[in-house]
């Protein structure tokens, strides 16, 4: 099992969050703090639901922004599985969010931080001297003419070398400070791939041909089944990011130096660098989601 994770998070908004939680847990996953960017009390009533579903109540959740008062960030697929099960749509938090994690890696300063939201909590961490031993984000982009592997393409991105990407540049400053030494590791599963990742009813089928080995397994597939309501492909960015975090032998990767232009985010070669996933084993990565490994 690898070491324990501490996950920076904007759950309640995309779905995708709550999937990669879900196969976390399923996969055994030592998960030890959830931090939320901004924190709104009805993000915060998703990972209270997950976390009370999964048997972790105990798991502390913080958030980015106290004072943000009754704004809300969630809705959809989120609202309607905490109105099947009775439970509220906003709850509060258990502490402020860099004070979590300060807490948390002061415990075990060599937890992996897994990023899938925007760094408000891990800035405001770093920004109070904390460093990070080893970190996986979804976020970032590298081009397909910065290396020469074979992968697969899409033509939106097709002679781009920067793009925006919504985790680094949601908070350029935290983007910063992560990118800077108080990380001492990174690994980034950005745009140029997770956009090629797409949960639709064929791998739903695959999933759930597949028995449920525990609750976190059974909320996976029920959330996807509610999300189907409305849609028919759901892009599984920040599942993909987990499944990278704890089989990172699936992806193909390439040692690279993220860096910021104009708005936008590109990756420079470099092989003393972090690493960049420029592809996946599709059939491996969907299989460790099926069978929740």
């Amino acid at each position: 099992m690898s070491s324990p994770i501490i996950v920076e998070t904007d759950i309640g908004r995309d779905p995708d969050d709550f999937f990669a939680l879900c196969y976390l847990f399923s996969a055994g996953a030592d998960i030890k703090a959830i931090v939320i960017s901004p924190g709104d009390e009805d993000q915060v009533a998703v990972a209270k639901f997950l976390l009370a579903e999964v048997g972790r109540p105990d798991i502390p959740v913080g958030i980015a922004k106290p004072d943000r008062g009754d704004r809300s960030s969630s809705g959809g697929m989120h609202y309607r599985i905490l109105d099947r099960y009775g439970y509220p749509r906003r709850s509060r938090p258990d502490g402020y969010g860099p004070d979590i994690l300060e807490s948390a890696f002061k415990a075990d300063p060599h937890a992996n931080l897994f990023v899938i939201g925007p760094l408000m909590n891990v800035r405001r961490y770093i920004e109070r001297g904390g460093t990070v031993e080893n970190s996986t984000m979804q976020g970032g982009f590298i081009g397909y003419d910065v290396h020469d592997i074979p992968c697969e393409r899409l033509e939106k991105f097709e002679g781009k070398t920067e793009v925006v990407t919504f985790n680094l540049c949601e908070d350029k400053k935290g983007a910063a400070l992560y990118l800077s030494p108080a990380v001492k590791r990174r690994a980034f599963i950005g745009k140029n791939l997770c956009h090629t990742i797409v949960y639709d009813q064929e791998i739903h089928k695959m999933v759930t041909a597949v028995p449920a080995q525990n609750r976190a397994d059974e909320l996976l597939r029920e959330g996807m089944e509610i999300y189907f309501e409305e849609r028919d492909v759901k892009m599984f960015h920040d599942p993909a990011a987990a499944v990278a975090h704890l089989h990172p032998e699936v992806f193909t990767w390439v040692n690279g130096d993220v860096y910021y232009d104009k708005g936008s985010y590109g990756t420079k070669l470099n092989l003393a660098g972090d690493r960049i996933a420029v592809d996946v084993n599709r059939e491996q990565l969907w299989q460790h989601i099926a069978h929740g490994t």
